[in-house]
């Protein structure tokens, strides 16, 4: 039997798989992938691509094409404006017993979102599906050296003290290969077997229910009058919510009472039934392209660590629709991780650093699931809210991470009551627009496949000490003086106030963007600081 040797084997193509070898290859690191369908799937759920998605996403080249195909999110009070730009979605949730009442203004508002980054990040929210970004990753993962293997089956695996030994199989051909590999990455679904084989437990309000979502193209457009929203509940006898998936097609979702539907696959031609009830469209052209079953649940997993074996996306989170947080949370913790992963395999980071993927993902993760479940409940019943509620800024960009990989970071809430970025430990470095040669720079985008000092225009002694410690600990390490006049231009002085420092602090952001240490003024000994530092957040203390 073949063997063949990588230092990642990721198993499940799709988004958060797919991020995952991209998040790796570019950092360097020799990544193989696997997934048992001949190709990426069309899924009717994930639509919705965060800021901070956008942040990661930018750091790999992606960011312009997914805005050219994708549509731009507003806030919701545009939704009653006829014939509005068609390159916009407002964030409105809507409900209405048919889709006409969208057009004649009956329908009423359940809520009216607002833009969701308030300035706490350089990008905006971008709606856009799976079915079109999963492709670029898969280029972007492969220009990159990933080895990406569709049609392919993950049939067993045995981990050591080493790494894992893995035996996958070619389903065209029935030909089988062993990968060896140091880490084992499953991005293998909410039914993930690798967890399930691992025996590790789920906590949560579980399974909540069965949604039929149907794909269907048509022109709803003339039926609402160009009105853009986000989502619209339909309440009537098929009760289901309904959302545009693209420039043509929409996605209804069924929610399907077994007692009352029965357990059977359902038909094309019975799924029609249920969208002209719902949408009350009688007459309309209605081309139905898909028709899939999904389990609506909240459920997490208990540890996103075995060994050698680590739990992504919904493998280690089930996410309720309602916010569109459960793939944006997946990349969030493929980028976690892979710098983590890369930094231990280069031997500037010791083992121990990969503890933080769990220490730092699993209460963000766990509290982001609750955020879903929370506002899937509120809507469903319509009580109008619930005290725990999150702004979404804070549950999509203004997270907070408690680990070992940090000086300084605060045990707390994962999810604060109000939004701070301000500078802290723990969180995503603030976000401001600097001038660098002739164009513009977020402090947001300085950071990707090392660590960055970032120090105000009295801070030259942080910039030699960066270099010194740098080159001691062998880490890659970027240093910028950020002033009036500096290579970094900051013009009216914001960043400071931003970041919480004086002109001569200086913050130590990590591979992933977030601040690991922070000086609000100079030290004796900037060098010596630097190394304690990156010694402590690299685990080599």
């Amino acid at each position: 039997m073949e063997t063949v040797q990588t230092n990642v084997l990721v198993v499940g193509g799709g988004l958060n798989g797919l991020a995952s070898a991209l998040f790796l290859a570019q950092q360097g690191v020799d990544v193989h992938l696997v997934e048992r369908n001949e190709s990426t799937a069309v899924l009717l759920r994930a639509a919705g691509v965060s800021a901070r998605t956008m942040e990661l996403l930018h750091g790999v080249g992606l960011e312009p094409e997914i805005r050219e195909q994708g549509l731009r999110l507003v806030p919701g009070k545009h939704w009653s404006e006829d014939h509005s730009s068609p390159e916009l979605l407002p964030r409105a949730i809507l409900g209405a017993k048919r889709v006409a009442d969208i057009g004649d203004g009956s329908a009423f508002v359940m809520e009216e979102g607002t833009v969701e980054v308030e300035g706490a990040s350089p990008q905006e929210p971008v709606w856009c599906g799976q079915d079109r970004i999963e492709p670029m990753l898969i280029r972007e993962a492969a220009k990159r050296g990933a080895e990406i293997h569709f049609n392919t089956e993950f049939v067993s695996y045995e981990q050591d003290d080493d790494g894992v030994t893995a035996v996958v199989k070619d389903r065209a051909t029935g030909v089988e290969r062993q990968v060896r590999a140091r880490y084992l990455i499953a991005a293998d679904g909410a039914a993930s077997p690798i967890r399930e084989g691992l025996g590790i437990g789920r906590t949560g309000n579980g399974t909540m229910g069965t949604v039929l979502s149907v794909l269907f193209a048509a022109d709803l457009d003339s039926v609402v009058n160009g009105r853009r929203f986000l989502i619209c509940y339909l309440l009537n006898q098929a009760s289901g919510l309904l959302h545009r998936f693209d420039d043509t097609r929409w996605v209804f979702g069924l929610f399907w009472d077994p007692k009352q539907h029965g357990d059977g696959e359902v038909s094309k031609e019975k799924a029609l039934e249920y969208v002209r009830t719902a949408t009350g469209l009688t007459d309309l052209p209605i081309d139905v392209q898909l028709v899939s079953k999904w389990r609506l649940a909240h459920e997490v997993a208990e540890t996103y660590r075995a060994g050698r074996v680590f739990l992504v996306g919904d493998a280690a989170h089930v996410h309720p629709p309602a916010g569109g947080y459960g793939a944006n949370s997946g990349m969030q913790d493929a980028h976690n991780l892979a710098w983590k992963i890369a930094a231990v395999l280069k031997g500037w980071a010791g083992e121990s650093l990969l503890d933080t993927y769990e220490a730092e993902r699993h209460p963000v993760g766990a509290a982001t699931a609750y955020q879903a479940y929370l506002r899937q409940t509120t809507r469903t019943n319509g009580d109008g809210g619930h005290p725990e509620l999150r702004n979404s800024t804070v549950i999509s960009t203004g997270y907070r991470y408690h680990s070992a990989a940090f000086v300084g970071s605060e045990a707390g809430e994962a999810l604060e009551p109000e939004l701070r970025i301000d500078g802290r430990p723990g969180l995503r470095v603030p976000h401001s627009w600097l001038e660098r040669d002739g164009g513009r720079v977020s402090t947001v985008e300085l950071a990707a496949d090392s660590f960055v000092l970032l120090t105000g225009e009295n801070g030259q002694s942080w910039l030699d000490g960066a270099s010194a410690a740098a080159a001691e600990l062998g880490v890659p390490l970027k240093a910028y003086r950020i002033g009036p006049d500096a290579e970094l231009a900051d013009k009216d002085g914001a960043w400071l106030d931003n970041t919480g420092i004086t002109a001569e602090g200086a913050v130590l952001v990590r591979p992933d963007g977030f601040v690991g240490y922070r000086s609000t003024g100079a030290v004796a000994d900037a060098a010596a600081e630097l190394k304690a530092a990156l010694s402590t957040i690299t685990a080599r203390a």
